[in-house]
């Protein structure tokens, strides 16, 4: 780790208490503009967005059915006009498909949704949508398109309602801005919400204070949001500041006062999110089931199949690959201004500990000057680190070219090689020193039962801004619901990543 540095807090948020350490990330502002003057703020304007959103969703996928029914009638056979004229009328089945999967929905209900977000739903009403499109282009006078029409219509289709949703719902949020939120509970555990909404700008919050069920010497919380006022309040405030979602993290609420909080946001149109007690040991590998009228969350305790571990093997083959290929210039263009700046070596090799703590060497362009590593000792005493996990902001060995590099990740880029070599994988857990794993408890040394990634869940969630604690979490959220999807749309996240910089040291 003499190339990558900063110091993690050294507060588990899973333990409720507010992290310490990394500067907050900035809250960003509230919806002003064209939402105050469209009349699209507070619970009412939600509601109007909502439906807006939903139609202009509805709108670009039966755009992209268009696009797509015309390449395929213009790039095959099949060019009878009279088809492509059923196919259109015909063409609600394709959004009511879409509606089926839910995918119209999602925006207005969930705390953080994007696009991404429904890549496997997506594909799965594209499929159907094509079937149900052409089985009732076969009950019609014209019969079927033909098998490579439908396989067209299909592919392009897909890629039409990804890309239209993408770009519609990024035009939409930079539109309307984002929506304000309160936070129900005590200060130390609206702490926590408040930073997970402000290291993931893809919530779309705006939190403008807490409230709480006493007001007792209620005070900002230690990252500076302030106390509104108490629960019995919430009318008044959800008023006052336009508030569309409530969160709500206070554990020792009795159900009559849930029950209560329930009906009165139905009420007033407010968005609802519940912090479920012990929300540190639910990932994603839970699942919510009804035995009867009780819901129950059902834990999921297996080993990745084989047939994902082959999958995601041949998938970090073929791509990485590909990318030294494609990226063959830029890298070489890097070697020239590395020698330029600072002379050789042009890599830095280090040893790390990959699957199951076992040793490679990894290799990425050097960022630091040529004895970073003896002068480490200097800046960090590995035997009062508080955690196992270090980081240093500004680090004095870092070189010129090297900040650049290391803002963008290129000095990232060669570790394709330990991909292509079977030592690392495109996502997971990142690589630490050996001297750091050795510092790993039982628990922690769960992060290494997979390969070690070029990118991975701390890459696209915060970078450096995350504590220990936040990694190890999220970390196990990928163990826990490992697959190729999940690796795609890891990927997919890192670009934006990247641009937007944050934590990056």
């Amino acid at each position: 780790m003499g190339e990558r540095v900063s110091r993690s807090a050294q507060t588990s948020p899973a333990q409720g208490a507010p992290p310490e350490g990394p500067p907050q990330a900035p809250r960003p502002a509230p919806r002003t503009g064209v939402a105050a003057r469209l009349g699209l703020l507070g619970a009412e304007g939600s509601r109007r967005r909502g439906a807006l959103l939903r139609r202009l969703l509805a709108s670009g996928d039966w755009g992209a059915l268009m696009v797509a029914l015309c390449v395929a009638t213009a790039t095959t056979s099949t060019t009878d006009v009279a088809v492509l004229f059923w196919a259109v009328m015909f063409s609600p089945a394709w959004i009511l498909t879409i509606k089926f999967h839910g995918l119209y929905d999602n925006d207005h209900r969930r705390i953080r949704h994007s696009t991404l977000d429904e890549i496997s739903r997506l594909i799965s009403a594209c499929v159907l949508g094509t079937l149900a499109l052409d089985g009732l282009l076969a009950l019609g006078p014209t019969g079927p398109l033909s098998s490579q029409s439908a396989i067209l219509v299909g592919v392009i289709g897909l890629l039409g309602c990804f890309v239209s949703r993408g770009v519609l719902r990024f035009l939409w949020h930079r539109l309307t801005g984002v929506a304000a939120g309160i936070v129900i509970g005590p200060a130390t555990a609206v702490a926590v919400v408040s930073r997970r909404v402000a290291t993931h700008p893809e919530a779309r919050l705006h939190l403008v204070g807490y409230l709480s069920q006493g007001s007792e010497g209620k005070t900002s919380t230690p990252d500076g949001l302030p106390w509104l006022g108490t629960v019995a309040e919430i009318s008044r405030v959800a008023t006052e500041f336009d508030v569309e979602r409530v969160i709500v993290t206070e554990q020792e609420m009795s159900e009559v006062a849930a029950e209560h909080l329930i009906e009165e946001c139905k009420e007033a149109g407010l968005g609802l999110t519940f912090l479920p007690r012990h929300f540190g040991l639910l990932g994603p590998g839970i699942e919510l089931n009804r035995l009867a009228e009780l819901p129950v969350l059902d834990f999921r305790f297996s080993d990745p199949p084989r047939s994902t571990l082959a999958l995601k093997r041949g998938f970090d083959i073929i791509v990485s690959a590909a990318l030294l290929v494609l990226l063959s210039p830029l890298l070489l263009a890097i070697s020239v201004l590395i020698l330029v700046d600072s002379g050789r070596p042009v890599f830095f090799r280090q040893r790390r500990a990959g699957m199951e703590g076992e040793p490679f060497t990894m290799v990425k362009f050097r960022t630091m000057v040529a004895d970073a590593e003896e002068r480490l000792g200097d800046l960090v005493d590995f035997e009062q680190l508080d955690e196992p996990a270090f980081k240093i902001a500004d680090d004095p060995r870092v070189t010129r070219v090297g900040r650049r590099l290391r803002r963008f990740s290129f000095d990232e880029l060669p570790q394709f090689f330990n991909v292509l070599k079977g030592e690392m994988s495109l996502v997971g857990p990142r690589p630490e020193e050996e001297a750091i794993v050795a510092l790993y408890d039982e628990r922690q040394r769960g992060r290494l039962a997979v390969k070690p990634g070029v990118t991975g869940p701390m890459q696209v969630y915060g970078r450096s801004d995350l504590t220990f604690e936040e990694r190890l979490a999220m970390e196990r959220d990928y163990l826990d619901n490992l697959s190729v999807l999940t690796d795609l749309e890891i990927l997919l996240r890192t670009p934006a990543a990247i641009v937007r910089g944050n934590g990056a040291y």
